[in-house]
């Protein structure tokens, strides 16, 4: 088996040796002050000692290996085969290492890899790799000598000056990387008794079970069946080589989920054991079927749990019965909840029916004594949805609300959420509406849900913006580190910097024409501009199109619109910015590669292979089944509901003008101040290549979750400038400028302009 706290272990020691070198590699100087800083003992008679002590340090240590090579071949040759592997691997490690420190020269090979005349950087290495190899974890009786022998060489070492603090680090991380490669490619011996073992166990408890067969097994657990005179058992196995794998998969799932709802999770398998002991005990106690326990016994090192497993039948199986089977099951949840008890992973097959009509549940591996109410809420969605999986939505509510009058939790329509569900009841119910019905058929007369509570910590969206945010600031550091933006700033000419602000301004009269059009009521030009204006406020706090469009709905609802034909109006003035901008670009595109030097509108090779290359892409894209029919149920909604209004549009050409102007002049704004900003700071570009660059960092924008592009933008204008020629500096006043003028800039005016319209009741 591989343990993951060796996976741990084996990526913190390679991170650790490559940050070191980094270190080493970029700030050499203070490397090699901190090795000066040492004190080296020179005097005698303190020396003379130290001498004394460090030979009797590397006979310590060579009886240490020794001593654990003898053991292993006797007790564990497998062991002894890994340590001699990573052994070797250590000195072949520790010889490129100090070739590597050779080649590189000056504070590498004076500090890090040490002298080449004193050879210390492979024994140490190979000594560090042998002994990890060894796996001394359950040899407790020599991993203790062989620490204080190796540490004590080592602080002999570094105290004679033999040895540098920072290479001999470097040497026992990379003997540990050494050794845990060895040891997770080959695996190690389990340290799970043998089953003869925890028989002989079993019968001193008074538990005689015959042979034991493997049921389920992974890192450091495995289930055993097997019967006694009784009946079966269910036999649950820990050992502490996993002792590290709900650590990290429990990490996970407090990062994501608020502790409201993961609530107080064990951190090792040992604790999970414990815990689904003592709530199985908590159950049987409230009168609720669980598996029972039988034992909790300790053998060697590892914790054995006996269980004799829930007789019954699962409730998919159940047929005619399992209304009131589902029936029964709340009920039973219902009594898990009075004594605090959440059981955490409710699915149709861990509901057992009795002949009697009574339910239990099949296991409590999940279950979470001193729940809270949210626990104990998304037990019953689980249950809730699980049933009507099996029953039907109708049967599954009129189950939940057997118990008396209305017993459903207020918050229950609220939480009925994919991301709520365990994993098989979210896989069952995808692509299903199981979920909407249920939600309609517990909402009350009136129609009200109570507000869902917040279960995740940070949603993917979160994370994404993090992500992008702070490769978009890496980009862009590490571009300012390399030039005096400051003194291009100062070289700007302003008369062109307001020439970008004039082109900013028209960005909204643009918005405001392309959105008039497809509204069937009259709508004052200045006062849509001012609302466009408006969103240069919001998309400080949100994504360039969600404030966009969220602010222009609720304007023309305060115009007379009805929520779905402004929202219809918004749509299709989007789909026809969309479908012009795209178009624009392909025009852009192609222009782009048209070459001067021949009559012919023929574009480049280049060009054309891009173009092919997107036509491919998005053929290859649509042949794909589930690919076309998600996009197809994405689209089709928004084609049927823009199709009507752009067709109206177009029947009028005076509309449909003025549509097509204004989204020309939007972009032609953008496309103003952007070649502005360029030529403020003395640098120029093909006007078919400023629009193509703008064109391209607008769609990055609109699509990342960034509040209004923030990261993306800069990071595509950034790129796509210096690509085509301008240089670095030049490129990143030219970009700041651009954003300060069509991004900051407005977002107070855009304030000031909100405020206004709200005292006019106009949003």
């Amino acid at each position: 088996m591989r343990r993951p706290n060796d996976v741990v272990r084996l990526l913190l020691a390679a991170t650790a040796l490559g940050l070191l070198v980094l270190v080493t590699l970029t700030a050499p100087d203070a490397v090699a002050t901190l090795d000066r800083t040492l004190p080296v003992v020179e005097r005698d008679p303190l020396r003379t000692v130290l001498s004394v002590a460090s030979v009797v340090a590397s006979l310590a240590t060579l009886g240490v290996l020794v001593t654990v090579a003898v053991d292993a071949a006797r007790h564990r040759r497998a062991a002894l085969v890994q340590a001699l592997v990573a052994g070797v691997l250590g000195l072949v490690l520790g010889a490129v290492g100090e070739r590597v420190g050779d080649a590189a020269g000056g504070v590498v090979a004076g500090v890090l890899t040490g002298p080449r005349t004193d050879a210390a950087l492979v024994p140490v290495v190979a000594t560090i790799a042998f002994l990890v190899g060894a796996d001394l974890q359950r040899r407790r009786r020599w991993r203790t000598p062989s620490r204080w022998a190796v540490l004590a060489g080592l602080g002999c070492g570094v105290a004679l000056g033999n040895l540098t603090l920072q290479g001999t680090v470097a040497a026992v991380l990379l003997g540990s990387v050494a050794g845990l490669a060895v040891r997770l490619a080959a695996g190690v011996t389990p340290a799970r008794p043998r089953d003869e073992v925890i028989r002989a166990e079993l019968a001193r408890a008074g538990l005689p079970v015959d042979r034991l067969e493997v049921a389920e097994q992974h890192a450091g657990l495995v289930r055993l069946t097997g019967t006694d005179p009784t009946g079966p058992v269910c036999v649950t196995v820990v050992d502490p080589d996993g002792r590290g794998l709900p650590l990290v998969r429990r990490a996970g799932r407090m990062l994501r989920f608020r502790a409201a709802v993961v609530g107080r999770p064990s951190l090792s398998q040992r604790g999970d054991l414990e815990r689904e002991a003592s709530s199985a005990a908590l159950a049987a106690a409230a009168g609720v079927r669980v598996p029972a326990i039988v034992a909790l016994l300790a053998v060697g090192p590892a914790l054995v749990l006996v269980e004799r497993p829930l007789a019954g039948t699962p409730l998919p199986e159940a047929g005619d019965a399992a209304e009131k089977g589902l029936a029964a099951a709340f009920a039973a949840l219902r009594r898990l909840h009075a004594v605090g008890l959440a059981h955490g992973a409710l699915t149709p097959d861990a509901v057992v029916l009795d002949p009697d009509g009574t339910a239990g549940f099949r296991e409590m591996r999940a279950a979470q004594p001193a729940a809270g109410e949210l626990q104990r809420d998304l037990d019953t969605v689980a249950l809730l949805v699980g049933g009507a999986t099996v029953v039907g939505p109708d049967a599954a509510v009129a189950a939940l609300r057997s118990g008396g009058a209305d017993p459903t939790p207020a918050r229950v329509p609220a939480l009925l959420q994919p991301v709520a569900l365990p994993a098989a009841v979210r896989r069952a119910v995808r692509g299903t509406e199981l979920l909407a019905e249920l939600r309609r058929a517990l909402t009350g007369p009136d129609g009200t849900v109570a507000a869902a509570p917040r279960l995740e910590r940070f949603s993917p969206r979160v994370i994404l913006t993090v992500g992008a945010s702070t490769v978009a600031a890496f980009l862009l550091a590490s571009q300012l580190s390399q030039v005096s933006i400051v003194d291009e700033l100062r070289g700007a000419d302003p008369l062109w910097l307001l020439v970008a602000l004039g082109g900013s301004a028209l960005t909204y009269v643009g918005a405001a024409l392309a959105l008039i059009p497809f509204v069937p009521i009259a709508l004052p030009l200045v006062r849509t501009t001012l609302v466009q204006l408006s969103t240069a406020w919001l998309t400080l706090v949100t994504p360039p199109t969600v404030g966009h469009v969220g602010l222009n709905i609720r304007y023309l609802q305060r115009a007379g619109l009805t929520v779905g034909a402004a929202a219809a109006s918004v749509a299709v003035s989007q789909v026809a910015t969309v479908a012009a901008t795209v178009a624009l670009l392909l025009v852009v595109g192609w222009a782009s590669g048209v070459s001067t030097a021949r009559l012919s509108l023929v574009p480049s090779g280049d060009v054309l292979l891009v173009l092919l290359g997107a036509v491919a892409v998005v053929g290859l894209l649509a042949a794909i089944a589930p690919v076309r029919r998600l996009l197809i149920s994405r689209l089709e909604p928004l084609v049927r509901q823009s199709l009507p209004q752009l067709l109206a549009a177009a029947s009028e050409p005076r509309r449909l003008a003025t549509a097509l102007g204004g989204i020309l002049l939007q972009n032609a704004g953008y496309v103003l101040a952007l070649d502005a900003s360029l030529r403020a700071f003395d640098a120029s570009l093909a006007l078919p290549t400023v629009i193509g660059v703008y064109l391209v960092s607008s769609a990055v924008g609109s699509v990342a979750p960034t509040p209004g592009g923030l990261g993306a933008v800069e990071a595509a204008l950034l790129g796509g400038l210096t690509a085509t020629g301008v240089p670095v500096a030049a490129a990143l006043a030219a970009v700041l400028a651009f954003r300060v003028v069509t991004f900051w800039l407005p977002a107070p005016l855009g304030w000031v302009a909100f405020l206004r319209l709200q005292r006019r009741q106009a949003i």
